[in-house]
């Protein structure tokens, strides 16, 4: 298992190579941001586009992509924070990755990983990776 950071000359070819599967990530964020503007961002190097490669059994050589994600460091006045903002990886096995998303984490500078999530996501995030709640964040329409 290992993450593959994605420069910045390469979003395009990565979405053409299924990393658009984001914009669905992004459906469900409620309208704060597109999978457009996702891409936008990822390219102009705001957020950090990763590929989720598992190494197939058969092949110890051979690689497949198993999910996609987008992190972003957050300074923040007390810690940095690798946030994990989008991430898809249907039967990727995500924890399995985790180990490396700490190791990115350790190399940027950054004392802990959050993310955002759902309810159910957050109860996988918490039961899988060991996640512990911040803060909730909550919205009302004006």
């Amino acid at each position: 298992m290992k993450l593959e950071p994605i420069g910045t000359f390469f979003i395009d070819k990565a979405w053409k190579e299924g990393a658009d599967c984001l914009a669905s990530a992004c459906d469900e964020s409620g309208g704060e941001i597109t999978g457009s503007q996702l891409k936008l961002i990822l390219s102009r190097g705001e957020r950090t586009l990763i590929r989720m490669l598992a190494i197939e059994p058969t092949d110890p050589y051979q690689e497949k992509t198993v999910g996609w994600g987008a992190v972003r460091v957050d300074q923040l006045p007390n810690l940095r924070a690798l946030h994990v903002t989008n991430l898809v990886a249907p039967h990727g096995h995500f924890e399995q990755f985790f180990s490396e998303i700490k190791a990115m984490a350790e190399k940027l500078g950054c004392s802990e990983v959050r993310c955002s999530a759902k309810p159910a996501q957050a109860r996988l995030f918490r039961m899988k990776c060991g996640f512990t709640p911040v803060y909730e964040t909550l919205k009302v329409e004006v």
